[in-house]
C-alpha cells in the first residue's frame, strides 16, 4: 500500500510540494498557504493534473495539433490569439491556476492594428498610434481560442478539467441581416466589374463568401461545387454547393477564362481577398445610402442570409436549408433566422399551413 500524500519542504529552495498519482505539485513558501492549497487539492484531486502544466506548454502541444490537423488560416488565427495571451499571463502559470478574469483582462485589453489614418494622426500629435479596440465578435474569438485550447487539452487527458468551462464569451454582433429586393437592387447598381458576378453567385446559391473565394474549375461537377473535406469548413465532411442554371452559367463563362486557380477575381486579374471585398462593400453602403435614404449595413454575407431568409419564407424545409447552405443540422438555421419568428405574416402564412 502506497504512503498517504502529505506536504514536505525543499530545504534547498525553502520550497513546498506534495505529491499526488505520482505528480509533484508547487505549493508556495508560506506553510500556512501550502496546507491549505494541499487541502484543497485533496479534495479535489482532479486538478492535480493541471496544477503540474503549464498553459504555456498546453498551447504548444495545441498549436502543433491544429497545424496538423486543421486549415491553415485556422492555425493562424489561434497562433496570433494564444501567443498574445501566454505573453499576458507569463509561460509559468499553472493551467489549475488559470481563472475567468485572468482571460478577461486580456482581451478586453485587446487592440486592432492602427489604420495608416490612426498612425498619421498620432505623429501629428506627438503620440503613438494605438488603434481601435476589438469589437465585441473578436474578443469573442480571443476568448473562443483559449476554451478551445483547454477542452482539446481534456479531451486528450493533458488536464483533468476545463478551469474556466463555465465562463461566459463576450457576445458576437449579429450580422443576420437581410436585404429587400429595393435593397439588394441599390447594391447590385453599385456594383461594379468583376464583383458583379461574386454577389450574384452568392445570392444565387447562398454560400459563404469564403467559400465562393475559393471555387475552382476542377471543383465543377455538372450542377454541383465539391469541396475535398480538406478545404471544407469544419474539416468533417465534403462541402456541396448546388447550383441553379444562372449560377452555373456564371461559373461555366470564368472557367473558361481561368482553367486552373480561383476563378472569381478582380480586374488585375487577382482572387478577391477578404480585405478587398470589405472595401468594395463598404464604398457601395456610402452610394446605396444616398440612394435609399437611409444608412444600410452592406456586406457579402447579407447576401447569403437573404438566402436563407426568402428560402425559409418560401417554404423550404428547415432541413433542405441547411443542407444548401453547408450546415451539419438545423440548430445553426433556427438559432440564425429566429427573427422571422417576429414576422406576423410569416407565422399567418405558416398558420395556414399546418393545418393544410
Amino acid at each position: 500500500m502506497g504512503r498517504p500524500p502529505k506536504v514536505w519542504c525543499r530545504k534547498q529552495t525553502g520550497t513546498f510540494y506534495c505529491t499526488i498519482d505520482g505528480r509533484r505539485i508547487p505549493l508556495g513558501k508560506d506553510r500556512a498557504a501550502a496546507d491549505k492549497k494541499f487541502h484543497e487539492l485533496m479534495a479535489r484531486p482532479i486538478d492535480a493534473a493541471a496544477q503540474c502544466t503549464t498553459l504555456y506548454d498546453l498551447c504548444q502541444l495545441y498549436l502543433d495539433w491544429v497545424e496538423d490537423n486543421r486549415a491553415p488560416r485556422t492555425y493562424d488565427q489561434l497562433r496570433h490569439y494564444l501567443r498574445s495571451f501566454i505573453g499576458h499571463i507569463g509561460k509559468r502559470m499553472k493551467a489549475g491556476d488559470l481563472k475567468g478574469h485572468h482571460v478577461c483582462g486580456w482581451y478586453e485589453q485587446l487592440r486592432a492594428e492602427p489604420t495608416k489614418a490612426e498612425i498619421a494622426q498620432a505623429q501629428k500629435d506627438g503620440a503613438k498610434a494605438k488603434g481601435r479596440k476589438l469589437s465585441s465578435t473578436s474578443q469573442s474569438d480571443a476568448a473562443g481560442s483559449v476554451m478551445r485550447m483547454l477542452s482539446w487539452a481534456v479531451e486528450r487527458g493533458h488536464i483533468d478539467a476545463n478551469p474556466i468551462a463555465t465562463m461566459k464569451r463576450p457576445e458576437r454582433k449579429r450580422r443576420d441581416v437581410c436585404y429587400s429586393p429595393a435593397e439588394w437592387e441599390a447594391i447590385m447598381k453599385h456594383a461594379t466589374g468583376p464583383l458583379v458576378d461574386f454577389l450574384q453567385f452568392l445570392a444565387l446559391t447562398g454560400c459563404r463568401p469564403t467559400e465562393a473565394r475559393k471555387v475552382e474549375a476542377r471543383n465543377i461537377h455538372g450542377d454541383q461545387v465539391i469541396f475535398e473535406i480538406k478545404n471544407s469548413k469544419g474539416q468533417l465532411e465534403r462541402r456541396v454547393i448546388y447550383l441553379v442554371e444562372e449560377a452555373k452559367a456564371i461559373l461555366d463563362r470564368l472557367a473558361s477564362k481561368q482553367p486552373t486557380g480561383p476563378l472569381f477575381r478582380n480586374t488585375k486579374n487577382r482572387p478577391w481577398t477578404k480585405d478587398a471585398i470589405v472595401c468594395r462593400m463598404k464604398r457601395i453602403r456610402t452610394k446605396a445610402a444616398k440612394e435609399l435614404g437611409y444608412d444600410l449595413p452592406v456586406m457579402a454575407y447579407g447576401a447569403r442570409h437573404t438566402y436563407a431568409t426568402n428560402a425559409l419564407q418560401n417554404g423550404v424545409d428547415s432541413t433542405a436549408v441547411a443542407g444548401l447552405m453547408g450546415h451539419r443540422d438545423t440548430t445553426m438555421v433556427a438559432r440564425t433566422y429566429s427573427h422571422l419568428l417576429k414576422n406576423p405574416e410569416h407565422l399567418r402564412l405558416q398558420a395556414k399551413r399546418a393545418i393544410g
